[in-house]
This record gives structure tokens, C-alpha cells and sequence, in this order.
């Protein structure tokens, strides 16, 4: 497991200040923050002092015709390089600007790809599968792997200690502030590649 942590420095004036409920913004702004950390690791990472991203070892299950689109049929062509006993908890997870593109995607009778949803609080859908949005996926551009399709239960998250937190008095007193750091052990591996399947661009 690796260690992954954050600081927030906090004015003398601010912690003097009782009209303003410091504890609860520090847990939020903390939570943030690590939960920010995870998402890129969980994605992203490259497993050299943190966790390795589903990005590494998921399958390519479908590369795009061209290096600058996505077509209907490579999404088509991603949904079915995933086996069917996945399907049925597989989740798409994409970049916002890779979402746009879909949203755009029609078929051959000139219908919308793209599903909203009409819950409130359900993901919209493609092909009928919840559609999630990360900052840390890739956008589009040449080999990049800019789409997952997956049942990302075969993610394990592995927790090795619990978060804390530690005031650091004296390290940030010529500047008459006091920092908080948080710090936790985590881990995450994709332990079942073929369980996600990831849309890759073509060369240019």
C-alpha cells in the first residue's frame, strides 16, 4: 500500500475566529481532496509510489477508425468486446469532452446514442449502461485511451490503514499559520483485466 496524503495551512486569525465552524470545512476539504487523489491514482496510476490505474491493465477492446472521433460503431464495437457476463454491472466512464462527442452520436435511423436520464440522481446511459464522468480520463487525442467499459467490481481497493490527521504547531509559525495534514495508506489493482475493456484512438 502506498501513502498519499495532503496539507492545508490555516491562519492564527482564522482559528480564532469561533463564528466560523473550521472542523467541519477542514473534514470536507480533506475528504475532497483525498477523494480527488484517488479518482487520479484509481485511474491513471502508474503504480510507481501509488496505486495502478485500471487504465494499465485493462483490455483495449476496440481501437477507433480515425485519431480525432468516435463513431457509433466504436462504441457499439467497445460494448461487445466486453463478454455478456460482465454487461450486466458494467458502467462506461469517459472524460467530459469525450462525453460531448457522444452525446453527438447517432445512429443509422438518427437516433440519439446518448439516454438521459429521467430519475433524479441515476447516471444517464448508453446502449442501456450508466455513463460516469472523470476530469482524469484521457481526452481525445492520438492512441489515448479515452473510454472504459467495464465491471469495475474487479477493481480492489485496498484500505491499509485508517485517514489521520496531524497539527503541525511550529512548522508554519514565522508565517503565523498552523497546518493540518492528512495522510492514509492506500492500494488498487484491476485483478481481472478482461472485465473492463477500454476504447483506445488510432495512431495519427
Amino acid at each position: 500500500a502506498y501513502k498519499l496524503g495532503t496539507l492545508i495551512k490555516v491562519s492564527h486569525e482564522l482559528l480564532a475566529d469561533s463564528a466560523f465552524p473550521l472542523e467541519s470545512f477542514l473534514a470536507q476539504d480533506f475528504g475532497r481532496r483525498i477523494g480527488s487523489l484517488e479518482e487520479e491514482a484509481f485511474i491513471i496510476g502508474d503504480g510507481t509510489k501509488k496505486p495502478t490505474g485500471f487504465l494499465e491493465s485493462a483490455q483495449v477492446g476496440k481501437t477507433t477508425s480515425g485519431a480525432a472521433a468516435i463513431t457509433f460503431d466504436d462504441v457499439m464495437d467497445l460494448y461487445h468486446s466486453l463478454k455478456s457476463p460482465y454487461r450486466n454491472k458494467a458502467v462506461f466512464i469517459a472524460n467530459d469532452m469525450t462525453i460531448k462527442a457522444l452525446r453527438k452520436l447517432k445512429d443509422t435511423n438518427g437516433q440519439y446514442l446518448w439516454q438521459p436520464s429521467i430519475v433524479a440522481g441515476t447516471p444517464d446511459s448508453i446502449l442501456g449502461r450508466p455513463v460516469y464522468v472523470s476530469s482524469f480520463m484521457p481526452q481525445i487525442a492520438s492512441e489515448a485511451k479515452v473510454m472504459a467499459f467495464g465491471d469495475f467490481s474487479y477493481y480492489w481497493i485496498a484500505d491499509r490503514q485508517g485517514r489521520t490527521v496531524e497539527r503541525l504547531n511550529e512548522l508554519f509559525s514565522v508565517t503565523e499559520q498552523v497546518g493540518f495534514k492528512t495522510t492514509q495508506r492506500v492500494d488498487g489493482k484491476l485483478i481481472l483485466p478482461e472485465a473492463v475493456q477500454v476504447l483506445q484512438m488510432a495512431a495519427s
